[in-house]
């Protein structure tokens, strides 16, 4: 269907795929390996920061990276994909923990910028697809004795809109816990919980999956039915009113990221004054951060930027596979100067999504995902892809993580990010994680495209201090 690479220069094992044991690949994984190219590979990141525990010796990276190079994988860890025979996995007989894992440190002064460099750089390199489908980096060096872990995992072997779910369900929150075993020492959270969704759903032969045709035939009716009322602004078929902007050209594999970390009582607090929810205050200083940032380069369109809300259904208690493409549309009020009415822009929209995503059907769920997220995929085919219109400019997400403190071996965590994969003709992706009373927010961008992307995320610290200063002049009441 799509073009795919494989980054591998490994020999051919000694036995051939095709006489061992092989795991069918699920179809909403698979979907994510369709759509590797070398321009969009569909790898997701997290970057975790972490203070050294005190008292820790001179050996401490030593034996640290000795206790966790030490560690055999478990699957889905030391599965690979089998050659030559449809979307399966096979174990790797020959796994290398010296190319999975990997030791190396920031120069000199070790401060942000220089961590922002290593994971850009990090992160524009696509996984190797004739090996286990992740990486993780140790990396020393960090300003004030801390140090971080880069993770870098491909979409179709963690289930979830991003991987920090993954590296958190590893962590302990006890400070002096010392038994916590690196991340594939584990099977991924919640993967077991959707066994049940998907085992029947095969290539070829999706079909037989759906409930009824009848069930397919009703959420088909209803999109379409949605996408023509003159007030529907967020349905994924025959989608309106989203500009042509920078963030959507082409785009090539190197990445650029940029952090931004807040105190979630500073959130709360605007929104309570404001009467707006979290997910509200920070869907709006997204669309101020993209505001600003883009009137400086001259390139803001006069229309509202839109941004895609991945999907999620287990918040209602479906057991969907979360590794689902389709999403909500979500104009972030980009278009308009006064920042008290486009907040107000944003509650607006925020209650269309809310409406859209409560539609969705209870039956037929895998195949209405994939339904929704059919004009995403023709956006990715060769040649294709340049004449389908627009569907959003940029993904923006949102990811409850860890209420407490975590710890790695009594090394605290005190930021982690979600980096997520671009598609092509979307340079943009904006993710919050929310964790110990922090809101940790990363931007991943298309390189060539989003020249100095860490003032984005300057600018949106700024728009949080202008909200505050309205607020304490009494203007936002």
């Amino acid at each position: 269907m799509l073009p795919r690479t494989w980054y591998t220069s490994r020999p051919e094992p000694h036995r051939p795929d095709r006489l061992m044991k092989t795991t069918r690949i699920k179809p909403l994984d698979a979907v994510w390996l369709m759509m590797e190219t070398s321009d969009t590979p569909m790898h997701m990141g997290v970057l975790s920061v972490f203070q050294k525990p005190r008292n820790c010796g001179a050996k401490y990276f030593v034996q640290l990276a000795e206790q966790m190079r030490s560690v055999q994988p478990v699957a889905p860890w030391n599965y690979r994909l089998a050659k030559g025979i449809g979307y399966r996995t096979v174990v790797d007989e020959d796994f290398d923990i010296d190319y999975h894992f990997r030791r190396s440190a920031l120069p000199e002064p070790g401060g942000e910028r220089e961590l922002g460099q290593m994971i850009s750089r990090l992160h524009s390199s696509a996984l190797d697809l004739g090996r286990p489908l992740w990486e993780v980096h140790l990396i020393e060096g960090l300003e004030r004795d801390r140090f971080a872990l880069y993770i870098k995992m491909h979409h179709a072997l963690v289930e979830g809109v991003n991987g920090v779910p993954a590296l958190l369900a590893t962590l302990s929150h006890s400070a002096r816990s010392r038994s916590v075993e690196p991340l594939w020492a584990q099977p991924p959270v919640n993967r077991d919980q959707h066994e049940d969704i998907a085992e029947n759903l095969q290539w070829p032969g999706l079909a037989e999956s759906i409930d009824s045709a009848a069930a397919m035939g009703r959420a088909a009716l209803g999109l379409l039915s949605g996408a023509l009322r003159p007030s529907e602004r967020n349905s994924f078929l025959l989608p309106r009113g989203t500009p042509r902007s920078t963030l959507n050209r082409r785009i090539n594999a190197q990445r650029r990221f940029a952090t931004q970390q807040f105190d979630q009582q500073r959130i709360e607090a605007v929104a309570d004054a404001t009467d707006s929810t979290v997910n509200e205050i920070l869907t709006y200083l997204c669309g101020s951060s993209l505001r600003r940032f883009f009137k400086e380069y001259n390139a803001l369109p006069d229309e509202s930027l839109v941004g895609m809300i991945p999907v999620s259904l287990q918040e209602r208690g479906q057991h969907l596979a979360g590794n689902a493409i389709a999403g909500l549309r979500m104009p972030l009020g980009t278009h308009i100067a006064d920042p008290l009415k486009r907040l107000q822009c944003v509650k607006k929209t925020m209650k269309e999504v809310r409406r859209d995503r409560a539609s969705l059907p209870e039956e037929s769920v895998t195949s209405y995902v994939l339904l929704r997220a059919a004009p995403i995929y023709a956006s990715q085919i060769e040649k294709l892809g340049q004449f389908v219109p627009p569907l959003y400019n940029l993904a923006v997400s949102n990811t409850a993580g860890a209420e407490k403190t975590c710890y790695y071996n009594g090394a605290r965590l005190e930021a982690v990010y979600p980096l997520n994969p671009l598609l092509q003709f979307s340079a943009l992706s904006i993710d919050c994680v929310s964790y110990a009373g922090t809101l940790n927010v990363g931007f991943t961008g298309a390189r060539d495209t989003l020249p100095h992307l860490q003032r984005m995320a300057v600018y949106l610290g700024k728009a949080l201090a202008d909200l505050e200063e309205l607020v304490a002049k009494g203007e936002a009441a």
